[in-house]
């Protein structure tokens, strides 16, 4: 009995694709539409997230546009402005009950062309923290001793030097700013100095909304190295000296 054979097809498979009309791979859930649906709603979702980012961002921009517009006081002039010379700042210890200070005599001249007020003040800002205004907490005995040690009996205290001031040279005052030295272990501080310009600005509080003055005031800021009681009379480090609008 024979046996007859069917001879190999040569003929090469169709892909599987191939066999699938193009309409069904359309309706596929892992077909190209579904993913351009996907595509299509994730740069919704992106979209509306640039925008929240956006509005966020435009909430904080009033506060911002405060902060970055805080003004600066004038090189030149541009209101009435006291000669102001300022003395070396030293420490004085208290024989009596042995507390310290910080002292600092000054001559002020009205060279403005119109008598002004000088009702000056002194802020300490220690970088201990401490804030500290001149004159306060200062015995009356401590400011006189501190007169008579520097030989000088013009001078005014805080309270003694506020007033009138004359136009001319002849007519400068001396005065004495104290505050008392509570913390010994500070490296800087800064003393701000008001009431030497009448330029001011005005400013609005980006918390509260309220409108503030800002006066030009002088800052002299100071290197304390080791303890200040052990300097002795030697002056402190004068590290810079600037016009700022506080």
């Amino acid at each position: 009995m024979k046996v007859f054979h069917r001879p190999p097809d040569h003929r090469a498979a169709a892909p599987v694709s191939a066999s699938v009309p193009a309409a069904a791979t359309a309706r596929l859930p892992g077909g190209s539409d579904g993913a351009s649906r996907r595509g299509r709603s994730g740069a919704r979702v992106i979209a509306a997230g640039l925008v929240a980012i956006a509005c966020a961002a435009t909430a904080f921009l009033p506060a911002a546009r405060t902060f970055a517009q805080h003004p600066t006081p004038s090189v030149v002039p541009i209101r009435w402005e006291l000669a102001f010379e300022p003395g070396p700042l030293r420490t004085y210890v208290d024989p009596v009950e042995g507390t310290a200070y910080w002292y600092m005599p000054y001559v002020v001249t009205n060279l403005t062309g119109q008598d002004q007020t000088w009702a000056p003040e002194f802020v300490l800002f220690a970088d201990t923290g401490e804030i500290l205004r001149s004159g306060e907490s200062v015995p009356s005995r401590v400011e006189e001793r501190i007169r008579e040690l520097l030989g000088n009996p013009l001078l005014e205290t805080q309270n003694e030097i506020i007033g009138d001031i004359r136009q001319g040279r002849e007519h400068a005052r001396d005065g004495l700013a104290v505050w008392p030295l509570r913390r010994t272990r500070l490296t800087e501080f800064s003393v701000f100095i008001g009431g030497i310009s009448g330029e001011t600005a005005r400013v609005v509080n980006p918390v509260t909304g309220d409108p503030v003055i800002l006066r030009k005031s002088l800052e002299r800021r100071y290197r304390v190295p080791g303890d200040p009681l052990a300097r002795g009379s030697a002056p402190v480090e004068l590290v810079s000296e600037r016009w700022v609008m506080r």
